[in-house]
């Protein structure tokens, strides 16, 4: 079957905006629809109608750009004539490539897609809110670590034939769970939706980067600063103070802002683009200022996306320290749990390799 020419924007005039394409192949509405609603109204997104290219250059203060392409020239189609359809000179080529296929409707709980890089990375399965929340951090360096370990966990296919006794069905019950298994576990699961104002940027320009998003208490969010700059004396050493270290955002802006939105507007610095940063936001939100003890949200933004945890706020300092120099991982500050959800990825991407 001839297929038409995917709706891809020209090639980008100047800088390359990143960005992934997501296309049906299925005939499922209900399962096409729950895609969506578990992706979000995320920025940058164009759905061009059937026989029309997709905007070349979409709105918003980073520029990214997801293609939604519900065409019924391209039910039924498959991953190798998606890959051969790319390329072409000329037209943008996405980041990452997601395919909503029959096994998306027939998982109700998880609704995995089938997603590659570019035009012919390895096939790797992932949930429609870890692609979302990917996406919302494209734009940051480094990313291609994070998708190298999705295709280490998620293949969709495993290298080994089916024995005489074995059905289809057995053979996909072997795969592994789709990259954001974990994501799609959480009450209530992340979903990015616009903000009601504008937010501005967020440049990382230090180790580290704490933005309020609770305006409730100024009293609270000055005692909770002091601890995060000033946390005390440490190991013999003279009392610790990341005051140059640790940037803070106090800006009515983001007041009830979510983690998905915060995370969404941090960028490098452009006058230190080799700044060691820690790929990580924190966030002062209503919990952390009502409850000092509750601790700072930690939102990482390359490698564990989503495995959000917290973290006590004389501990923030030193870990954006840690995590900027490389002398320490992310998972090293974890809780118990999710450590150990990171870790079983570890474990499962180190016995594949």
């Amino acid at each position: 079957m001839t297929r038409p020419a995917l709706p891809l924007p020209a090639a980008d005039d100047g800088p390359r905006v990143p960005g992934m394409l997501l296309i049906r192949t299925d005939d499922g509405d209900d399962a096409w629809r729950d895609v969506l609603s578990r992706l979000g109204e995320l920025p940058g997104q164009v759905a061009p109608r059937p026989g029309h290219e997709a905007r070349s250059v979409p709105p918003g203060p980073i520029p990214r750009r997801l293609v939604v392409v519900d065409d019924l020239a391209w039910r039924g189609a498959t991953l190798e004539e998606v890959r051969e359809a790319l390329g072409a000179d000329g037209t943008w080529l996405p980041d990452l490539v997601l395919l909503s296929t029959d096994r998306t409707a027939a998982d109700p709980r998880l609704r995995p897609l089938l997603a590659f890089r570019g035009a012919d990375g390895d096939a790797f399965r992932i949930t429609p809110r870890q692609a979302a929340l990917t996406y919302l951090v494209l734009h940051r360096p480094f990313q291609d670590m994070t998708l190298d370990s999705y295709e280490e966990k998620a293949p969709a296919e495993l290298d080994y034939e089916l024995e005489e006794d074995e059905t289809l069905e057995d053979w996909e019950d072997a795969l592994p769970d789709p990259v954001g298994t974990y994501v799609e576990s959480l009450s209530p699961p992340p979903r990015y939706e616009p903000p009601a104002r504008t937010l501005p940027l967020l440049t990382q320009e230090t180790f580290g980067l704490l933005v309020r998003t609770d305006f409730t208490d100024d009293a609270a969010w000055a005692s909770l600063l002091d601890a995060v700059h000033r946390p005390g004396r440490g190991y013999d050493d003279p009392v610790d103070d990341y005051s140059d270290s640790v940037d803070a955002v106090d800006d009515p802006a983001f007041d009830g802002s979510s983690p998905e939105q915060v995370m969404a507007m941090v960028c490098e610095s452009e006058s230190s683009p080799d700044q060691m940063t820690a790929n990580v936001v924190m966030i002062a939100d209503g919990s952390a200022v009502r409850d000092p003890e509750c601790g700072l949200l930690v939102v990482p933004l390359n490698g564990p996306i989503g495995f959000t945890f917290r973290i006590d706020p004389e501990s923030a300092g030193s870990m954006a320290a840690n995590l900027a120099i490389a002398n320490m991982d992310i998972e090293d500050f974890m809780d118990g749990d999710t450590k150990a959800e990171v870790l079983d990825m570890q474990w499962l991407r180190d016995a594949m390799s």
